[in-house]
């Protein structure tokens, strides 16, 4: 169902990594949002890629200004898939034939810039947990940050329910 509304495929290692975690957090850095566990969170993770594509296409943001980057669809296009809390934004280039071939870019408020990094979501997930000091794509010391996954949720038998 994502992919059909999303009009397109998302890569393999990101819909592993939902069919086995929860919306969460890893390392109190990177926030992603599970469309898979209910309506609530498809309709948030919806809202998310709307909005944030809507900002990037808004000329005056300038997100995109000096970049090579477009607005998904297009070729070069950026496809949100998760965010850092702080402003920051985790997007999939849409570059090439096969969406398990997309690289991950991170805007950094901060900065205001844009850093890629070669892997796709899990690869991106698996460096920010085994980072020490700011040698991770945000440009963060997580030394003091525990490699951790925080759930807002959790499982019984009625699915998903969040954690208040």
């Amino acid at each position: 169902m994502v992919e059909r509304q999303l009009r397109t495929a998302l890569p393999s290692d990101y819909k592993a990594l939902l069919s086995i975690f929860p919306s969460g957090m890893y390392r109190d850095t990177v926030w992603v949002t599970n469309p898979t566990q209910g309506k609530d969170y498809w309709q948030k993770f919806q809202d998310y890629i709307r909005e944030t594509l809507e900002a990037f296409a808004d000329e005056d943001l300038e997100y995109l200004e000096g970049t090579a980057y477009r607005v998904f669809p297009e070729p070069n296009g950026l496809l949100p898939w998760g965010h850092d809390g702080a402003g920051g934004i985790f997007c999939w280039i849409a570059r090439g034939d096969s969406p398990d071939d997309w690289p991950t870019a991170y805007y950094s408020p901060g900065d205001y810039e844009w850093t890629e990094h070669p892997g796709g979501a899990a690869d991106l997930l698996a460096d920010v947990l085994t980072s020490q000091g700011t040698d991770n794509i945000l440009r963060w010391d997580l030394t003091d940050k525990p490699a951790i996954f925080r759930v807002h949720s959790i499982y019984t038998a009625e699915g998903w329910v969040p954690v208040e």
